[in-house]
């Protein structure tokens, strides 16, 4: 077969992979309470892993409101073109994406007239 006839189907695939919404999606969720956009967006980062995870991504710091510092929300999710680098490397190549929120700053109340 000439490479001609190869480049379309190679274009089709690595488009369709693009366009295609996500295979697997991983959540974990303490509260669904994210912080507001404007103080705290929802971050994305994507991992690499190499030699069937043998070679792990770095940690991924958050970023948090250092006063706080907890995460409300965690995903991590998969797309048919993630997976199908996954399958031409033979697992060689892993790749996924990670999102995350942080918790917003809950600053200690006290209660009015106490008496110690």
């Amino acid at each position: 077969m000439s490479q001609n006839r190869l480049l379309p189907g190679l274009i089709y695939i690595v488009f369709a992979a693009q366009i295609l919404p996500g295979c697997t999606t991983t959540r974990v969720v303490s509260k669904y309470d994210c912080d507001t956009v404007s103080n705290n967006p929802l971050n994305t980062k994507t991992t690499w892993s190499f030699a069937w995870g043998l070679v792990e991504p770095k940690p991924i710091t958050p970023n948090c409101d250092p006063r706080f510092n907890h995460l409300n929300q965690v995903q991590s999710k998969t797309n048919f073109g993630y997976a199908l680098i996954t399958v031409v490397s033979l697992g060689i190549v892993m790749p996924q994406k990670v999102t995350w929120c942080c918790a917003p700053y809950s600053p200690p109340t006290d209660s009015l007239n106490q008496r110690p």
